[in-house]
């Protein structure tokens, strides 16, 4: 049978990882990991940085920032927090690993159908839905252990910027961030490519919806920027879990949540639903 064009290239990803499948497993998701945050991060940062091009500004969502763009000292201490906390992910990786190990080892080899990979990515949604929605509100209502201590640092950027999505406490990067992320694949034990491509998926909208801009044919930042706003409110990831429980009630009254949706003209939210 003849090979695919697809498999044939994916042949050539395990060999760079000397077809070792803790290689693979650990170190390529974290290399997936960090170039997808940085890769894409790195094009807001520089907006953040240097408030350029100007015209980006109509699309910020929070108006009169004082603190934007943001100063080189506030950069430099998001770099120290950003390294630990990516550092946390890979002893995490190598647990997950060996965890893994102990259930049905399935193959690094042979790629997934296109329909396994779609169905094994919606399962992930949902999961990360149900998994993110109640760590983070659990760090937000228990004040004095889990917000004081440790949620209260990410909050600390009220308009958010995109690489400050990790900029947390340790203990929530693994609590809200990797497992929630990680908790899907891990129960189906999926490929390892259709976890990379999760990650990716997870990652660059993390990064777009704490950007703290609502750009056209990208999705809504709104709901997660209204949460840094309001704090106790919108805190799940798809909004399904925060229209049960009733923690969207402000929001879905509010002009966020009419602009909230994937804008497909160059018109700011804001003059399309003023």
């Amino acid at each position: 049978m003849k090979t695919s064009w697809a498999q044939t290239q994916w042949y050539k990803v395990v060999e760079f990882f000397g077809n070792d499948r803790f290689n693979i497993i650990v170190w390529g998701t974290f290399l997936v990991s960090f170039c997808s945050y940085w890769g894409f991060g790195l094009l807001f940062t520089y907006v953040d940085l240097t408030g350029k091009p100007k015209f980006m500004w109509k699309y910020k969502i929070q108006d009169n920032v004082k603190s934007y763009p943001i100063s080189k000292e506030q950069f430099v201490d998001l770099l120290k927090i950003l390294f630990i906390n990516q550092s946390v992910i890979i002893p995490c990786l190598m647990i997950a690993y060996y965890v893994d190990k102990w259930g049905p080892v399935t193959t690094i080899h042979a790629l997934p159908t296109i329909s396994t990979a779609m169905t094994h990515i919606f399962f992930y949604m949902i999961a990360i839905e149900i998994t993110f929605y109640y760590a983070h509100r659990m760090l937000h209502y228990i004040y004095h252990f889990f917000y004081k201590r440790i949620h209260k640092k990410h909050h600390t950027w009220i308009p958010p910027i995109a690489i400050a999505a990790t900029y947390c406490h340790p203990i929530e990067q693994i609590i809200s961030n990797i497992i929630p992320t990680l908790i899907g694949p891990f129960i189906l034990s999926s490929h390892i490519l259709v976890q990379w491509i999760w990650l990716m998926i997870a990652t660059v909208t993390t990064l777009v919806t704490h950007s703290g801009y609502h750009i056209h044919f990208l999705v809504s930042s709104e709901a997660h920027d209204f949460h840094h706003l309001k704090f106790n409110y919108n805190f799940g990831v798809l909004g399904i879990l925060d229209y049960f429980h009733g923690t969207d009630g402000i929001f879905r009254n509010s002009k966020q949540a009419t602009r909230h949706r994937t804008l497909w003209s160059f018109t700011p939210a804001k003059i399309l639903f003023p």
